[in-house]
Formats: structure tokens, C-alpha cells, sequence
């Protein structure tokens, strides 16, 4: 398992090799505003992007409910998505609505299964969220170069310390 400093390393890095696919992606335009910065990551601390005000202020009040979600709006299983940069987060799922913030603070200790670094993992199991849970994970990692980079999705909702 890594520590923290070097997934934070190992984002530093993924950033720098994808820089060119970026620069040809967005011609030109400055997207430093929506992929992850490692500077920005504090140990313990991920960010979720509601949809809405009224969606934040319902996870807050009632707790993350997956059943939710529909299975074809979750292409790396049924889970709270999460990042490490709240700003990115704000500006790259928000992007549509001018950059609303209706992010929610998630603080625990949880364990992910890196498929950043485990790259013969499919996401294309049936039933991923069952298969990473056996395994004693609560959720997986992964780098996401057509999003904000690093990426996370927590099966284990139970691992939750505080939400706010």
C-alpha cells in the first residue's frame, strides 16, 4: 500500500505524462482550473460534487444513499464518487452551471483498491462494488485523464467519519 506522499508523488507524475493530451485536448485552453493538483490533497479529506443545493443539503441531513443513483450514470460501480480537490471538483462537474459549489467535505480512513497502479483490473465487472468489498476494500482508485485525474469511488459507506 502507498502512503500518502507518494500517490500524491504518482498524481504529480501521471500529470506531467499526460500534459501533451491535455494541451491537444483543450487547444490551447488553460485546464489547470480542472485536473487535480497534489498540493491541494490533505490525508484523510475527499470531496463529493452534489448536483444541487437541495442534493447536498439532503446527504447532509440524511447520509449518502446509493440506491439513488441510476447504475447507468456510475461507470466504475455504485458508489459516492470522490476527489482530493475540492476547487477542480467544483470546476470540472459544475462547469455547466458556472461553477456552484455544492461540494461535500467526506473525512475517513479508507482503503482503495489502486487501479492506477493495478492496470490489468477491468471496470467493466458485473457487480464491481461486491468483488472490491470481498477483497476487503472499501472503494477503488483510479486516474481519469478525461476528468479531473485522480479519481475515487467508496463502496464502504460505513467508513465514514463525518460529512459536512
Amino acid at each position: 500500500m502507498k502512503t500518502f506522499k507518494e500517490e500524491k508523488k504518482e498524481i504529480d507524475s501521471l500529470n506531467r505524462n499526460h500534459k501533451s493530451y491535455w494541451e491537444r485536448e483543450f487547444n490551447g485552453r488553460d485546464y489547470s482550473d480542472i485536473i487535480c493538483n497534489p498540493k491541494n490533497f490533505k490525508r484523510n479529506i475527499y470531496y463529493h460534487q452534489a448536483n444541487s443545493e437541495e442534493e447536498k443539503q439532503s446527504i447532509l441531513e440524511n447520509g449518502f444513499d446509493i440506491y439513488r443513483i441510476r447504475k447507468s450514470n456510475c461507470g466504475a460501480g455504485r458508489g459516492l464518487y470522490l476527489g482530493r480537490d475540492r476547487k477542480v471538483l467544483v470546476n470540472f462537474y459544475n462547469e455547466v452551471i458556472c461553477g456552484f459549489d455544492f461540494s461535500i467535505k467526506v473525512i475517513g480512513e479508507f482503503i482503495f483498491f489502486d487501479t492506477i497502479t493495478n492496470d490489468d483490473f477491468a471496470f467493466n465487472q458485473a457487480n464491481i462494488e461486491k468483488y472490491i468489498l470481498e477483497k476487503g476494500y472499501d472503494g477503488i482508485r483510479y486516474f481519469d485523464p478525461d476528468a479531473t485525474g485522480e479519481e475515487f469511488v467508496l463502496f464502504n459507506l460505513d467508513k465514514i467519519q463525518s460529512l459536512s
